[in-house]
């Protein structure tokens, strides 16, 4: 396993101890804060093994439309949505995406003040861009 995929997955599984119970976030969103491919997201989602699971919530990444992927855990995760209080349509659909988006991913997590300075939020690209916009001086 690279470095650079290992300091993208700890990125991740902070990111997702960020997110609140009833809140949710999606691959490209959190592609784009970490500037790497929603693709590369979602692949250290899937590579999570059994005991990264269980402590992290994994469930609240979503496609970019809010749609449930159709993979292995689909049902857990639509289970842990609704348990959260998430609404999803009969197909697995996020329905109040919008609303339900976590603004700032570089929140501290519920009852935590603090903030981990390793994981820094970055100005995002615009499309087409090549690299991140600089600051004029």
């Amino acid at each position: 396993m690279s470095s650079g995929y290992s300091r993208v997955k700890q990125d991740v599984l902070a990111i997702l101890s960020r997110i609140p119970a009833g809140r949710v976030s999606t691959h490209g969103q959190i592609g784009n804060f970490l500037e790497v491919s929603p693709r590369h997201i979602a692949q250290v989602v899937a590579d999570l093994d059994d005991n990264e699971r269980a402590g992290v919530a994994w469930w609240r990444i979503v496609a970019d439309g809010g749609a449930i992927g159709r993979h292995a855990w689909r049902d857990k995760q639509m289970a842990h949505l609704r348990d959260d209080g998430v609404v999803l349509s009969p197909v697995g659909i996020v329905q109040d995406l919008p609303v339900r988006l976590m603004k700032d991913l570089s929140a501290p997590p519920p009852g935590q003040v603090t903030r981990d300075e390793n994981l820094t939020p970055v100005k995002p690209r615009v499309r087409g861009m090549k690299t991140t916009p600089q600051s004029s001086l």
